[in-house]
């Protein structure tokens, strides 16, 4: 009997190794035609250069939804098509305006996405300024009539910028609101950027309260936060003016675009893989998040390309409302439930185009241990990509998936060191993103892809 398990064991053992060299050399090819004959890339350059940024409810964000959709029809999908959605258009207006009333020394502000508008001349008042919002409560009445300045600098020691950023965003979001109910005029937030040298300020969503004034709300580049700080040091009642026309322009109506590749063996079964095509009004939306969109096109396109045949149906998503509603991914979540579909896996990338890193994943503990136990070998030692952790699904994949808890989710990680120089900036362009970067990152998306078709049913739930 111990001869028959030993025997058992070394058959397994053989099996295992076997498929191993499979998907590694599966993996060899991945790596090799992305990087041979990719098109993320150029995809990229036609979405950023000839169509440009594109906010969801502008004439830009509908046309890049026709252009994907032709993009995705010129490939071997079983199925192309435009999801309704409607989203709320905010339009920035006029370029903003700031400066230090005494001295007239300029200030690079950006209306903070889905801020109002100034009224029509501008308005001027004195400046308080705080680190954190719990530090108003001290100031009390004297806050009203003012604009209040929140100078909150990155925490430069962290290597994961990503917790730097949402240690900070927490104020931007809640600042105006906050602001407001103690009387304040005007919200001024530090930009969230990872250098304080940074003299571009970085936009952001923030939000408003029913019941309580809206005010306008207005980043402040990292630099300019600086100087105006230093130049309340010796002045604490100096004033600024602010200006700005933005505005919320009704409800309209635009498209989630989705194709979907039909399984062989499981076609009832659903992998998602996507990202938003829309993105913030200024630059070019090329790392936010164009990239993430050409991105996972061409992950499936490599897979195609090598004749590959998926056992589940594989649906990309390409996401309107990311940026300032998510109203796209709600409204996926709400048909696929009407559906009853079985979504079993779902990929997002919306982090940017540099060197992968590894995935954030949702999942059970054990399901987790067993991706780092089968997976990671695959990825880390000749790829270079190492990270597989427990972690957050994604902002698209996160709203939807409250609709489907039991789904794995796996959100792209690529390395994070300069992503939030360029976040939500005039810098995010074309000429930021590196060919070879992204074509690695097309790479581990579709090398991640293939292994969780291949073996996503073998994995602990």
């Amino acid at each position: 009997m111990k001869k028959i398990c030993l025997s058992l064991f070394a058959v397994c053992c053989i099996i295992g190794s076997s498929k191993a060299q499979q998907d590694a050399g599966m993996m060899d090819q991945i790596y090799r035609t992305s990087f041979e004959e990719g098109l993320a890339y150029d995809n990229l350059r036609y979405l950023t250069k000839d169509i440009g940024n594109r906010i969801a409810g502008s004439t830009k964000a509908e046309e890049a939804v026709i252009w994907s959709k032709g993009l995705m029809e010129a490939m071997p999908f079983d199925k192309v098509y435009l999801q309704d959605v409607e989203v709320p258009f905010w339009d920035r207006g006029k370029k903003e305006e700031a400066y230090i009333e005494s001295s007239k020394t300029s200030l690079k502000v950006l209306a903070l996405g889905g801020s109002v508008s100034t009224p029509k001349e501008g308005i001027s008042a004195e400046v308080i300024e705080v680190e954190f919002l719990a530090d108003l409560k001290k100031y009390g009445d004297a806050v009203r009539g003012k604009i209040v300045f929140v100078n909150k600098p990155w925490d430069e020691s962290m290597v994961e910028t990503g917790v730097a950023y949402g240690l900070n965003s927490s104020q931007r979001s809640r600042g105006p609101a906050e602001v407001a109910k103690l009387g304040g005029i005007a919200y001024l937030f530090r930009s969230l950027s990872s250098s304080p040298d940074d003299d571009y300020p970085h936009t952001g969503g923030t939000r408003y309260v029913e019941g309580i004034d809206s005010i306008p709300a207005l980043a402040i580049s990292a630099k300019s936060a600086q100087r105006l700080s230093e130049e309340l040091k010796k002045n604490a009642h100096l004033k600024v003016f602010l200006k700005n026309e933005s505005a919320w322009k009704g409800i309209v109506k635009t498209h989630n675009v989705i194709a979907e590749w039909k399984g062989s063996e499981k076609p009832e079964e659903i992998i998602t893989i996507g990202g938003h095509i829309d993105s913030w009004d200024l630059g070019e939306g090329a790392h936010d998040n164009g990239t993430g969109t050409m991105g996972t096109l061409d992950a499936i396109r490599t897979l195609m390309r090598l004749g590959y045949k998926p056992k589940h149906t594989i649906r990309l998503v390409f996401y309107m409302n990311e940026e300032n509603g998510v109203q796209g991914s709600l409204k996926y979540g709400e048909i696929a439930k009407s559906k009853g579909e079985q979504i079993v896996a779902a990929i997002e990338s919306d982090a940017g185009g540099f060197s992968p890193r590894g995935f954030d994943i949702k999942s059970s503990a054990e399901a987790l241990h067993w991706i780092q136990t089968q997976w990671k070998p695959l990825f880390e030692e000749k790829f270079w990509v190492s990270r597989f952790l427990q972690g957050s699904p994604g902002v698209d994949s996160g709203i939807w998936g409250q609709y489907f808890p039991n789904t794995v989710m796996f959100n792209f990680r690529p390395d994070p060191h300069r992503y939030f120089d360029i976040h939500h900036t005039e810098k995010d362009v074309f000429e930021a993103v590196d060919r070879r970067e992204l074509q690695s990152g097309v790479a581990a998306l579709a090398s991640l892809l293939y292994l969780v078709d291949q073996q996503i049913n073998q994995m602990p739930k």
